[in-house]
């Protein structure tokens, strides 16, 4: 299987904003409750599914002072254990870029009750500098993301994007991106869901990172309320497959595909597999290496 080395695949002419890549909503959720996870596996074992995009929310462990995930009020494992993981994950895969967004859990308002979050920006940069050195490895040096190259990032040597909208931790950037996520339609069963969440790609544009969200998500005045996401996940991956069919048989949708993300990506390698496939749809893999990456892609059915 090439789900932990699939870039060095990839041609140099690729622009980073067109490359298709698995990402995983709510990264540093495992371990967590089950109304609040949203993943299995550690960040290590989800870099290894192929993931590329990585969505951390953080906060500070009253009892302990240390910076930990969290989703929500539910708080998870440390961040120095994540950085950790990934620093293994990047000795191990030298070939690999990805992307890491972090920041602190956005504030909730619950009636009169206001849920905050914080984590000290300056503890995050001493984390940060001594697992995965964004001195070293932080890829900043780009003036429009929408023309960096997988070979401009390859003659950097540099190993991830540090993606943050405050800009807030040293070496971050705040370069173009959106998430489209409304409510309703994120609330929709699944059937819906998946019918209805494809219109995002004709609503939102961007000359930046697309990320393109394709998980449920339980709230209330919704359809699908307050459940778990483990739920909801088993719901719309029956109509995973449907969905980036969908992508890949609409131009206009193919085009702007980039991040693909979802929940327990690593439950097995169906998700990242079929997002992984649209890189041979959209011509981004080395021709000579193509009948490779199929068959590898392929030993993980």
């Amino acid at each position: 299987m090439i789900y932990a080395d699939w870039m060095k695949y990839i041609k140099d002419d690729v622009k980073l904003c067109e490359l298709v890549m698995p990402g995983a909503h709510n990264s540093g959720s495992y371990g967590m409750k089950g109304i609040a996870c949203c993943q299995d596996g550690t960040l290590k074992e989800q870099f290894e599914y192929g993931i590329r995009h990585f969505c951390v929310r953080l906060d500070t462990d009253r009892k302990t002072g240390k910076i930990v995930f969290c989703h929500g009020i539910t708080k998870g494992d440390s961040l120095e254990n994540g950085m950790l993981e990934l620093r293994q994950a990047m000795n191990e895969h030298p070939t690999e870029f990805f992307i890491l967004d972090i920041r602190e859990y956005y504030p909730q308002k619950f009636g009169p009750i206001n849920l905050k979050y914080s984590a000290d920006p300056k503890k995050v940069d001493e984390i940060l500098e001594r697992y995965i050195c964004p001195s070293e490895n932080a890829f900043t040096d780009f003036d429009s993301i929408g023309n960096v190259t997988m070979g401009d990032i390859r003659a950097s040597g540099k190993r991830y994007i540090l993606l943050n909208y405050r800009e807030e931790y040293a070496h971050s950037v705040n370069c173009p991106h959106i998430f489209p996520w409304e409510k309703k339609v994120n609330g929709m069963k699944a059937f819906e869901f998946v019918t209805s969440t494809m219109d995002f790609f004709d609503k939102y544009d961007t000359d930046g990172l697309y990320w393109f969200q394709t998980q449920t998500t339980p709230n209330l005045g919704t359809d699908v309320g307050v459940t778990s996401p483990r739920k909801l996940d088993a719901d719309v991956r029956m109509h995973f497959q449907a969905m980036i069919k969908t992508i890949a048989n609409t131009p206009k949708y193919l085009k702007r595909a980039n991040i693909i993300s979802g929940d327990f990506m690593t439950e097995d390698y169906f998700k990242s597999r079929e997002i992984l496939l649209l890189n041979l749809k959209k011509n981004n893999v080395l021709p000579e290496l193509s009948d490779e990456y199929l068959a590898g892609l392929s030993l993980g059915e």
